[in-house]
């Protein structure tokens, strides 16, 4: 599972870093940019609950460093915009 997380960190890394330099470009990239806020927001929880899972009960110890990261985590997939709606303003601009 590990390395298949990885994997989708890179790729994910990738998209955000090939958006970022069309954008400084200037071309549009308001789809592209909801795109990485749905992937990387649930990204972010899915990597979570495996780290959660390799570090069994002590993942949910409060004061570790893992309890405090799965906690910020899921965040993520709230903050700058909920996942549904960064999905409705992707599904916009495919046409």
């Amino acid at each position: 599972r590990l390395a298949m997380r990885s994997a989708q960190v890179e790729a994910a890394r990738t998209f955000v870093y090939n958006t970022a330099w069309r954008d400084a470009q200037g071309q549009q990239v308001i789809k592209e940019v909801s795109m990485i806020k749905a992937l990387c927001g649930t990204l972010v929880n899915e990597v979570m609950y495996d780290c959660l899972q390799f570090h069994g009960g002590m993942g949910f110890i409060r004061e570790t460093a893992i309890e405090r990261m799965a906690r910020d985590a899921r965040v993520q997939a709230i903050g700058g915009g909920a996942t549904e709606v960064m999905l409705e303003e992707i599904a916009k601009r495919l046409i």
